[in-house]
């Protein structure tokens, strides 16, 4: 038994050290997520990073002096010409997110790029024609739609039904809290559910925060309702979704678990459970173990920011070309309610 273990740990390990990545990519961007979220993937793929473009050129030389085989550069004309170059990713100032997608794909680079890829409906029309004529594609960077629990709740989802969705954050005072935060809601509805539509907006502002309450209906039939906020606390950011179904409650919390409890159904109208008793079981689906350290628990990966760059890195490989759950077109649903909601509660 203790010699098929260690062939078994070999086997994973070799596994690991093939598998590799022959393009060459490109990261314009050196902020706090870029540190935090993005890199680590990047180096635990071991991507061939060629260039990493910065806007001084005294971080530039920083990266030269610091970065091994990796050239720092503030001339992006450069990047864009490099043959050698697959995939750029972009996450930089997001007012700067529309001219450099276009940019980029313009010359046929496939694009990464961290939401939001643009500010507005018309500049998302405008990137989309783009990629249609060009040879690259664009993945946004909406983790969520890349997390397992958030997979698996998709692929549990064959019916339409109901849900509530809860998205609750501190004060954001640093941006646009719809494009920065309420879009990833917003965008995984539609993910999960299908196109979605806007049937009602309520809302409660003040200097520092705002509330919105929504009713969303979807093309399969399915309504839900999300309540968006940041007048809570970062301390204490939640997020959870209860998906009802005919066959029992889906439950999603903080892309880390999804239960699951069975309905008991009734006899002759009478719910059996008060005529046996209330015996209901829980099932665990999905559920980030925090005690074993292994890369499937890392809440890197838990929250989808593994999955989304694997995705985008295999396309650009030629590995597959179907796994894009976070297109350029797949986000217009969500601008177009964006849009409805800002000049509802203008």
């Amino acid at each position: 038994m203790e010699k098929l273990i260690h062939e078994l740990k070999n086997i994973r390990k070799r596994f690991y050290i093939k598998k590799t990545y022959n393009s060459n990519y490109a990261f314009i961007g050196m902020g706090n997520h870029s540190i935090n979220n993005l890199y680590p993937v990047i180096n635990y793929l071991r991507l061939q990073l060629k260039y990493i473009v910065t806007q001084s050129e005294k971080n530039a030389k920083l990266i030269n002096d610091n970065f091994p085989n990796v050239e720092g550069t503030n001339d992006l004309k450069k990047v864009l010409n490099d043959n050698e170059i697959n995939g750029i990713f972009i996450s930089a100032n997001p007012k700067s997110h529309f001219s450099l997608i276009k940019e980029a794909l313009e010359n046929n680079k496939n694009v990464f790029v961290e939401k939001p890829p643009c500010y507005t409906l018309d500049e998302l029309n405008e990137l989309i024609k783009i990629e249609d004529k060009s040879e690259a594609s664009c993945y946004v960077g909406l983790q969520k739609q890349y997390a397992p629990v958030n997979i698996e709740l998709k692929k549990q989802i064959k019916e339409k039904c109901t849900y509530n969705y809860r998205f609750v954050t501190g004060n954001y005072s640093e941006g646009d809290p719809f494009l920065d935060l309420f879009i990833h809601p917003i965008s995984l509805v539609s993910f999960i559910f299908g196109d979605a539509e806007l049937k009602y907006c309520g809302s409660s502002k003040t200097s520092n925060s705002i509330t919105l309450f929504l009713q969303l209906s979807h093309s399969n039939g399915t309504i839900g309702t999300i309540e968006l906020s940041t007048d809570y606390s970062w301390s204490n950011a939640y997020e959870k979704m209860i998906v009802n179904t005919s066959k029992g409650i889906f439950e999603a919390t903080n892309t880390e678990d999804l239960v699951f409890t069975p309905k008991q159904g009734s006899i002759l109208g009478i719910p059996k459970e008060k005529i046996f008793g209330n015996k209901t079981t829980t099932i665990t689906i999905k559920r980030r173990d925090n005690f074993i350290p292994i890369i499937e628990n890392n809440q890197i990966y838990s929250s989808g920011y593994y999955t989304e760059i694997k995705s985008f890195v295999e396309y650009c490989e030629n590995q597959n070309k179907n796994n894009n759950n976070s297109s350029l077109k797949s986000c217009t649903d969500t601008y177009k309610i964006i849009e409805t909601i800002k000049k509802q509660i203008s």
